[in-house]
């Protein structure tokens, strides 16, 4: 735990404030048009008139009067977001009832609805606020808070959110249709701004060694497990007791089970007998499955269903319904596995040795089943985690590959009844992966000490070209005045100034900057109205050299040819009208002397450099203000991509199609630089948020999800429910 002062504290909380506020709020402005166009889904697929024109009014008002919500949102976030004291105990005042009041129908339904409301966003935040909530507590002084206590907690933003749905409607039922359809965005982006917050926090020292994410212990705890392990098995007693009446299922021949789902004086099973079965397996049939699990690996690309084969021995048509039942549940578990597209082909290969051994874990121990940290289900499960380093494609000489494929061996050849050998497992794979994330992190700390140099001289020459545009302009402006032919003020403000700028960014003789801006000067001074012959006289004496001088100027900024001749030629014609007396003649077309605005091509720029025996490839864009076009697609990008955090993974994605996924190692502390590295190959990817953004808009670059919920947990839902639908479709 680092010891912190008031004053950093506060510093701290008023930068998790303003990114919170800051990112939400532009993730609310431009919320309103994506509703209003999945209004159009609702309104085409209600077949009741009243609900059809309800959705309709909402479409209407979300594209007309959405700034009215954003700017409620925003003022009322600002409220609640409201510096937090820094307090010197946690000692909390007890709460005070003088204020309780009686409520009408209407307003106890509002509460309601906003209750469930924050609930379930609330929920959606869970993994995230757990460790956030614990992070404020201690910059506040507040150790122990209760629900709400957080200020950047989702119960503040919801407010913030329903303050804006207040403004927008009178009718609570339009009002609550509203905050619904934005519950389901809210649950999707503020859990990654949490990831964010906790990020900044973690960085500064605050309890760092607390868990990124993790579900708080009171969903966890053991009446939260008691009543999930008692759901599990329940759903399990009606499984067999349908097995029992004569149900088939899975190709199992129900007539060849007797009586044991049943007690002994003929009434349904209890969860307890249940349990207690589990431990009695049927010896000959367990011993049996030893040929199948001694059975040589399948060829590649080859994946059999070895439970499916096991449940179809002669040795399986005397087992008990249960023992039927959890055979029923682990074909399709692996078989769902086996079709799952998040899962690359060669990782089901190795998962499809450890088919029988899973089987029989699930036989010895019925709670196999609903025990989420089950050491066995731990270890399918860290494989899905560690597979996100692959996407699609696998290099079977991939160190991870390799130990993976080596504790599945292991684990194949050698488990009979003794579930300890996941756990060991388990551990080594955690070591494995830590070993080689710390190796990981080294590299990064040597390439982000490269990148951070680099980024240091490229700020540096923003820096001067900004000090020589400032020049450029305070040379220009003076010159800038009633008058002045618009097409030449144009001229000026625009190709000239890129000239003047070129010429002070590269330090080159005071004399070349001098020489511009004198040509500058001539230029205004020729096409003023010239009141006797001498001025006329000077002027055709000046041309020649005034026109070369223009010349070598657009020759250095590489000029656009036709937007220099049109020029040219409208500059001749305001000369000749100048030198007869004529102040500016009407047939002078004034020209676009400016580029044509169009939407601009962005390429980005990419260079490479080798050091220490690293490969960076370094990934920017030529000019930051040409990235957002003002378009709610640039803008969301850029914010998932300032969502990320370390860790994170993301696939970068070649001309020939062919993705390579890269973790998000090092950032740098102004987030202005991204690291992407990955332990197969000694590159790194250098990479500016504006620059991902733009590949993510292209599609070059996509970031990858979590997998949540893991595979195994994937698997075992569908198979519970598929097997219940059987259930029912027979009972009925």
């Amino acid at each position: 735990m680092t010891n912190i002062n008031q004053r950093n504290s506060e510093k701290l909380l008023r930068e998790c404030r303003e990114l919170l506020e800051q990112d939400l709020g532009e993730f609310i402005e431009e919320l309103g048009p994506v509703i209003a166009e999945e209004m159009l889904v609702l309104i085409d697929s209600s077949r009741d008139d009243a609900k059809k024109t309800q959705y309709l009014r909402l479409r209407t008002d979300l594209k007309n009067r959405w700034q009215t919500l954003s700017a409620a949102y925003r003022e009322e976030l600002t409220k609640q977001l409201q510096t937090d004291k820094i307090v010197e105990t946690s000692q909390r005042e007890l709460p005070s009832f003088a204020e309780l009041q009686l409520v009408n129908d209407k307003d106890l339904t509002e509460q309601i609805v906003m209750r469930e409301f924050v609930a379930r966003v609330r929920e959606a935040c869970s993994e995230e606020t757990y460790a956030l909530d614990r992070r404020i507590g201690h910059l506040t002084g507040r150790e122990e808070q209760d629900d709400g206590d957080n200020q950047l907690g989702p119960a503040t933003v919801c407010s913030a959110v329903h303050a804006g749905c207040l403004v927008m409607y009178e009718d609570l039922d339009q009002r609550t249709l509203l905050l619904r359809q934005m519950e389901r965005h809210l649950q999707s982006e503020l859990p990654q701004l949490y990831r964010v917050i906790n990020e900044v926090l973690i960085e500064a020292g605050i309890l760092p060694t607390l868990k990124r994410s993790y579900r708080s212990s009171a969903q966890l705890g053991p009446q939260a497990a008691a009543a999930d392990t008692a759901n599990i098995m329940s759903t399990l007693q009606r499984l067999a007791h349908a097995r029992s009446q004569g149900v088939g299922g899975e190709g199992i021949p129900s007539g060849s089970r007797t009586n044991a789902g049943s007690t002994g004086n003929g009434g349904p099973r209890t969860v307890s007998s249940i349990r207690g079965e589990a431990q009695s397996c049927d010896t000959a049939f367990f011993e049996s499955l030893q040929v199948f699990q001694a059975s040589p690996a399948a060829t590649p690309g080859a994946l059999t269903n070895v439970v499916r084969l096991a449940r179809d021995s002669d040795g399986a048509r005397q087992i008990q319904p249960l023992e039927a039942i959890t055979l029923d549940i682990v074909a399709i578990l692996f078989d769902l596995i086996f079709n799952d597209d998040k899962v690359p082909n060669v990782i089901k290969g190795l998962i499809s040795r450890l088919q029988i051994p899973v089987l029989k874990v699930a036989l010895l121990d019925q709670q196999f089943f609903a025990d989420r940290s089950h050491p066995a289900r731990r270890f399918l499960d860290s494989i899905s985690g560690i597979t996100i380093r692959w996407g699609k494609t696998v290099d079977e000489g991939d160190p991870f590959y390799i130990k993976l494929s080596q504790l599945v061996e292991r684990i194949q050849s050698t488990f009979d009844q003794n579930a300890d050998i996941f756990g060991t497992s388990i551990t080594e794979l955690a070591a494995f992966v830590n070993e080689n994330e710390a190796m990981e992190v080294e590299t990064s700390r040597v390439v982000a000490e490269i990148v951070e140099r680099n980024e240091s001289e490229l700020n540096s020459q923003h820096e001067q070209l900004a000090n020589a545009r400032q020049v450029a302009n305070q040379a220009l402006l003076p010159l800038i005045e009633p008058g002045l032919p618009k097409f030449i003020e144009r001229f000026l403000l625009g190709f000239w100034q890129d000239v003047l700028q070129k010429h002070a960014h590269l330090s080159e003789t005071d004399n070349a900057f001098h020489d511009a801006e004198n040509i500058a000067r001539e230029l205004v001074w020729s096409v003023a109205p010239k009141r006797n012959a001498d001025d006329r006289k000077r002027q055709v004496a000046m041309l020649p050299n005034l026109l070369n001088g223009l010349n070598q100027g657009l020759d250095k900024i590489a000029a656009d040819a036709d937007a220099r001749r049109k020029f040219m030629d409208s500059l001749v014609d305001l000369h000749l009208a100048v030198l007869r007396g004529e102040r500016e003649p009407k047939e002078v077309v004034e020209p676009e002397v400016s580029p044509p605005v169009m939407v601009p091509v962005i390429e980005l720029q990419v260079t490479h450099t080798v050091e220490n025996g690293v490969r960076i490839e370094q990934v920017s864009l030529p000019e930051l203000d040409v990235l957002v076009d003002g378009s709610p697609q640039d803008h969301s990008n850029l914010r998932r991509v300032k969502h990320l955090v370390r860790g994170d993974w993301v696939e970068f994605i070649d001309e020939n199609s062919q993705g390579r996924r890269e973790r998000l190692t090092w950032i740098s502390p102004k987030r202005s630089i991204f690291l992407f590295s990955n332990h197969a190959s000694k590159c790194a990817i250098s990479i500016t948020p504006e620059a991902l953004a733009h590949r993510l808009k292209k599609e070059t670059a996509r970031i990858v999800g979590r997998d949540t919920p893991m595979m195994f947990e994937r698997a075992l839902d569908s198979a519970f429910k598929t097997l219940d639908q059987t259930a029912e479709g027979y009972s009925k």
